[in-house]
């Protein structure tokens, strides 16, 4: 099931408890609905659920597992992965589930993240065996790896949309690290391994 919690603590409140699996949830940009991945239909789809709970419209239709939705800034669109060809790969549709158009075409990929500007997505691709932060706009154009040591995932935009959070093996055990959107000035956050899942308060604080 998938629940809610204030920042501030206190008692989480449930807002999906469909049959089978809720998970995957990502907040509109307006915060009035969730993208989420639902079981249950039978296999993993996209929903759309309104922040009452009260409506849940279903985005996805097809035999493939379809899950990690992200939006786009304006909320008109969502970014998603799909195996429905076999092979893990990043869509895009619009807020409604109509026009949905595949946006990666090489190794397996994985986890999108739009970027705030609206310019590009991050997402994880499999390139030799280990898993690469790569970015393309938002045509599929424009591809760029960004990171080349260990195993590297969970990319996560700053408001801004100047940098990205990840987690890497690249010491090691996995820790978070930050990047510029181009791939440069890598910098460790955590240390000790065990760190994933990174994400950015919505205001960067400033030293």
């Amino acid at each position: 099931d998938l629940y809610c919690a204030s920042p501030g603590g206190g008692r989480a409140q449930p807002l999906s408890t469909q049959n089978g699996l809720n998970i995957a949830p990502a907040w509109s940009p307006d915060g009035g609905r969730l993208a989420l991945t639902l079981t249950k239909d039978g296999n993993a789809e996209s929903y759309a659920l309104q922040r009452s709970g009260r409506r849940v419209d279903r985005l996805t239709f097809n035999i493939g597992i379809d899950t990690s939705p992200t939006w786009s800034p304006n909320g008109r669109q969502i970014a998603f992965e799909s195996d429905r060809t076999g092979v893990p790969q990043i869509y895009v549709m619009d807020a409604e589930g109509a026009n949905v158009r595949r946006l990666t075409g090489g190794g397996e990929a994985h986890s999108p993240a739009w970027s705030p500007l609206g310019d590009r997505i991050a997402y994880v691709e499999r390139i030799r065996g280990r898993f690469q932060i790569v970015t393309v706009d938002v045509e599929g154009g424009g591809r760029q790896v960004l990171t080349s040591t260990g195993d590297n995932e969970d990319p996560s935009w700053s408001p801004d949309g100047l940098h990205i959070a990840f987690s890497s093996t690249r010491a090691g055990g996995s820790d978070i690290y930050t990047m510029d959107w181009d791939g440069q000035h890598i910098r460790r956050v955590t240390q000790g391994g065990g760190f994933q899942s990174p994400g950015w308060s919505p205001r960067l604080s400033r030293r």
